[in-house]
């Protein structure tokens, strides 16, 4: 079978040099017609001559890929329709997390995920009304396992993998689907941080044609689906979930608790919530066995009371968003553990009201009443109080739910205002001098089920929640020689929405008060190693979650291969055998793209 994209008009931003060139001209030579887009207008005319010259059909495309109106209706007035986007758009800003300026950080955010949304929003009715569509996001292995000195880059490219989950699954019913890709390749962004020996290995020809392949009409099912690319080799990720702990979720597993028992249960059982022997593959955010976990919990004694307890004596706890909900246990648990607390809240009778329950019960609290991403505010807060601040639990959020085809671009602007860029300015960026200068520091960020698994609906707020997987992995990496520990939980707690489909009895186990204890123990002095992990709680079970990566194919790395290669090899590149890996940094996961670079074709090279 020849794929031929004859009839098709394909999409491209950043397209004037890089993967985007190279994906502009393979298309064409399938017969696409293909809008080339890029900031530079000279460097898409190029690639568009370049097209024309071949016999090939395209236009160019110079506004901002931010501007998904004019990008799709280049297409629309050239071609008459669209049916292919490839949202491939990208800028590197690196620096050390503790030099980086809002303005670095914005400019990573607008190209990469506002350009995303904005292109796939502008072609997305089209898409629904011809009941077809495709469309590929562009990560990162930095989005995926976070990188030093890219906390913006790896923020942006790992909210894209869930913006990608959860249009794949609104998409679904409309013929609509949605791959993200984290590729590795030469070009004048890589150019900037790799070696030319190794950029030389790394030519874009070799992640084309699994671009091709993923977006033909006939090609295989990717849809939702996260793939490695780069040097000929390709492989399929994948979350993996350890099996996790179950506790028992009652008073002795909570901030009302006469003894808060971290210590002994919580850290005697991180074993069980880290072992992975017995690992499943959630696809949806609700893959969980409540009722199993709930049987397990009910036959489980009383949890054990620490000796000695973990405390807070001394140390300052700032909590954002802190005013209700998971933020409010939190605070309680803290102050009942010694610590001195900054309450944060927009809303001050809520912010003043927890404090004035801590104060009351005897403890220590101070009220900061302003947005999560008043960050100056919140630590001067902390200072002029308490002297000083040592932890940071980035809680704070809202929900803007609507469709995808719905959605309002202010909508998606304030979800990841609140939860990833106030997360960025508030706590870290902040907090981040503090704790570099007494060498340590502690911080867990409130990711969500949804920013995993994607969700109906949630676009916005499942993008934002996955970017603060990527900027926290970054953040762990930056700050291990400082003792600074990062990490994000995904909780889920009972609702007025779970109370339609849960029991009673099931509600009362998801209280918000069975979430502190984890939170309470990644945060303390006594976690002396967990850093860059996620995280899922609900009730009194605790679980990991990471990559796990298939054995994958490895084609020739000499010479580029054809889409119908990779239809032809796609039962290797997607099964998770033996061969399955679990990279947890950029450089393991260019290990098997490096091993393939003397590839050429003479031999297998299926296994590594």
């Amino acid at each position: 079978m020849s794929l031929s994209f004859k009839g098709h008009t394909v999409v491209i931003t950043g397209a004037g040099g890089g993967l985007g060139r190279t994906y502009s001209l393979l298309f064409a030579s399938r017969g696409a017609n293909v809008v080339v887009n890029d900031f530079n207008p000279e460097a898409a005319q190029k690639v568009v001559d370049q097209i024309v010259k071949a016999g090939g059909k395209a236009v160019t495309n110079s506004s901002s890929a931010t501007d998904g109106v004019a990008v799709i209706k280049s297409a629309l007035d050239a071609f008459g329709g669209v049916s292919i986007l490839i949202n491939n758009a990208g800028i590197l800003r690196d620096k050390g997390f503790k030099n980086m300026t809002d303005k670095e950080w914005d400019q990573i955010m607008e190209v990469h995920l506002k350009a995303a949304f904005a292109c796939t929003k502008a072609a997305w009715p089209h898409f629904r009304k011809q009941k077809f569509g495709r469309v590929l996001n562009t990560a990162s292995a930095a989005g995926l396992y976070g990188n030093f000195g890219q906390a913006n880059y790896s923020a942006a490219k790992m909210a894209l993998v869930a913006f990608t989950k959860t249009i794949a699954i609104e998409g679904a019913k409309y013929g609509i689907k949605s791959t993200v890709i984290a590729p590795i390749a030469a070009s004048p962004m890589t150019e900037t941080i790799m070696p030319p020996e190794m950029l030389a290995n790394l030519q874009p020809d070799l992640v084309a044609p699994f671009v091709l392949a993923v977006c033909h009409p006939d090609g295989p099912d990717a849809s939702g689906r996260i793939f490695e690319v780069g040097a000929g080799f390709v492989a399929e990720v994948r979350w993996e979930r350890s099996q996790g702990a179950v506790f028992k979720p009652d008073s002795t597993f909570t901030p009302s608790a006469a003894s808060f028992p971290l210590s002994v249960d919580v850290k005697a059982k991180w074993s069980e919530v880290t072992d992975f022997s017995k690992a499943t593959y959630a696809k949806h955010f609700q893959d969980h066995d409540l009722k199993g976990n709930l049987a397990i919990a009910q036959k489980l004694p009383p949890n054990a009371q620490s000796s000695p307890e973990v405390r807070y004596d001394g140390k300052t706890v700032i909590i954002t968003g802190a005013g209700a909900g998971l933020g409010r246990t939190y605070a309680l648990m803290y102050a009942k553990l010694g610590a001195n607390v900054v309450v944060n809240d927009v809303n001050e009778k809520g912010a003043q009201s927890v404090v004035d329950e801590i104060v009351k019960a005897g403890g220590k609290a101070t009220a900061a009443v302003c947005s999560a991403e008043d960050g100056e505010t919140i630590v001067k807060a902390a200072v002029d109080k308490f002297g000083g601040v040592h932890v940071l639990i980035a809680n704070a959020g809202i929900l803007r739910d609507k469709s995808f085809s719905a959605m309002t671009e202010e909508e998606w602007d304030l979800v990841l205002k609140i939860h990833l860029r106030a997360t960025y300015k508030a706590g870290f960026q902040t907090v981040w001098p503090i704790f570099l200068q007494q060498k340590f520091g502690r911080i867990v960020t409130t990711c969500s089920p949804v920013g995993i698994y994607g969700n109906f609906g949630q676009a916005n707020y499942s993008t934002a929640k996955a970017g603060l997987i990527g900027l926290t992995r970054t953040l762990a990496i930056e700050g291990k020689k400082y003792n600074i520990l990062a990490n994000s939980i995904a909780p889920m707690a009972g609702t007025a929405m779970t109370a339609t489909i849960w029991t009673q009895e099931m509600m009362d186990t998801m209280k918000p008060d069975f979430i502190a204890p984890i939170v309470g123990y990644l945060s303390s002095a006594d976690n002396e190693e967990t850093s860059g992990c996620l995280f899922e709680v609900v009730g009194g079970w605790a679980a990991q979650t990471r990559w796990q990566r298939s054995g994958g194919y490895c084609f020739p790395s000499k010479k580029p291969y054809s889409p119908e290669d990779v239809v032809a090899k796609w039962k290797n590149i997607t099964t998770f055998d033996e061969r399955a890996t679990h990279p947890v940094t950029t450089s393991e996961a260019l290990e098997q793209m490096v091993a393939n670079f003397g590839n050429n074709g003479d031999e297998p090279k299926a296994k590594l």
